[in-house]
């Protein structure tokens, strides 16, 4: 069951709309390598605010932050467009986390568009690296080690922007030194880590790459994509490493999402929210209001 004190209110800090019937998303392309999400073959079609609504009537959702899904990636201020103009139909969502390619020679010029849009709050660019071809994103494992995406990212924190950090632990010290360098621009990472071995040596490493992350206190994080490394996942195996997060970064710097729609490919929105709860079963009243909402509504000031 849904607590009803408001207390337990959500803030969604990560989900997704998308229209394939308008645009190209050619992460959802029936012709690329299965992807670690697995077969994406059942959130292939539109989803939009109406579907989002349906799915998470009841489960306490207040606000909504729209991460960047790929829309047209060859305009990247396409999708920032197509949002705003969602969200003033729609009332959602409450803010937009556009993509960028901060190594682009016209970087700026592309930072600054997003920036134009009331709702823009920040920038992601997947960073994943992984020795699987399947599994990698980025074009390179040291990205954030590029002077020229460097340069770039430098632009963030004068236009207000914010960063949302995806990758896999071996990557997390070069996240440290990048957080370090840029002490000024608020950082989350995202999928509590990107989990996605889950043998006692992986899990082993990754607690230590996020422990040593979690040093940077511009880096916050978030708890979502509960199904990334973990198709069929368990409450009991995935709330220790929620609550692992969680210590490390403790619930003044932790968020919390839904990845919808994408992790309807492994549970509902009930078992979603429900987990979501769980994690905060154990805190204050004020800690889990931090959690749930507030320090989402702060980071991505809504």
């Amino acid at each position: 069951m849904i607590p009803a004190d408001e207390s337990w209110a959500i803030v969604d800090t990560h989900q997704h709309f998308q229209s394939l019937s308008d645009a190209s998303y050619p992460w959802l392309n029936p012709e690329r390598p299965e992807p670690l999400e697995g077969d994406l073959g059942p959130i292939r079609r539109d989803y939009l605010p109406s579907d989002y609504r349906r799915d998470m009537e009841g489960l306490g959702v207040v606000k909504t932050v729209h991460i960047q899904n790929g829309r047209n990636p060859y305009d990247p201020v396409d999708e920032t467009r197509w949002l705003s103009a969602l969200a003033r139909q729609e009332g959602m969502p409450d803010a937009i986390v556009a993509y960028a390619d901060l190594a682009a020679p016209d970087v700026e010029r592309v930072l600054e568009a997003h920036a134009g849009f009331p709702r823009v709050r920040g920038i992601r660019q997947i960073l994943n690296w992984h020795d699987e071809p399947r599994l990698r994103s980025a074009p390179s494992p040291d990205l954030m080690e590029n002077t020229q995406w460097r340069r770039g990212f430098a632009r963030l924190a004068p236009l207000g922007l914010s960063f949302d950090l995806q990758l896999y632990w071996p990557q997390m010290d070069m996240a440290l030194a990048l957080a370090r360098a840029f002490p000024d621009t608020a950082i989350v990472l995202e999928h509590f880590g990107m989990v996605a071995d889950r043998s006692p040596e992986g899990l082993s490493a990754w607690r230590a790459a996020i422990s040593r992350l979690a040093q940077a206190p511009n880096v916050s994080v978030k708890l979502c994509g509960f199904g990334l490394g973990a198709p069929v996942w368990t409450s009991k195996e995935t709330l220790p490493l929620l609550r692992q997060a969680l210590d490390v970064f403790g619930p003044g710097r932790t968020m919390v999402g839904t990845n919808m729609p994408v992790e309807l490919l492994f549970a509902t929105p009930k078992k979603i929210v429900s987990i979501i709860h769980a994690v905060a079963m154990d805190l204050s009243h004020d800690e889990r209001i931090g959690l749930l909402r507030s320090n989402a509504e702060r980071f991505y000031r809504i």
